[in-house]
């Protein structure tokens, strides 16, 4: 599968957004991540591991900063953001709530929220 790299990476951001919901980043939820991203992204999956480490070593991002950087990013590039493609996020998203201790309200309310925002698109 090849989305535009764009939108890979604003995946990455979203999940990102997940991932720190609680304040933290912990290590199960990294694994979790990179297991989910490349059983659903397969060769596109190096270029959301790559955001998604950046962001973790470098940026160090807010949840809702990363949130709003994956929006703009989603909304930029709407003409690629296919019906697929918006249910392979919230696929991916889910996954990602899910994967660690199952979800915590602070990451079910993020996955609601892109649902919602996107239905916008």
């Amino acid at each position: 599968m090849s989305e535009n790299i764009v939108l890979v990476q604003a995946l990455a951001e979203l999940a990102y957004s997940i991932a720190m919901a609680n304040g933290e980043m912990e290590e199960n939820e990294k694994k979790a991540f990179n297991e989910i991203i490349e059983s659903e992204l397969g060769k596109s999956a190096w270029s959301a591991k790559n955001r998604f480490a950046i962001l973790e070593e470098r940026v160090a991002p807010n949840m809702e900063q990363s949130y709003k950087i994956a929006m703009f990013a989603i909304k930029s590039n709407k003409k690629d953001f296919t019906p697929e493609l918006k249910q392979k996020f919230i696929n991916v998203l889910e996954r990602i709530a899910y994967s660690v201790d199952g979800t915590r309200s602070e990451e079910r309310a993020i996955v609601e929220r892109f649902k919602k925002d996107i239905e916008l698109i």
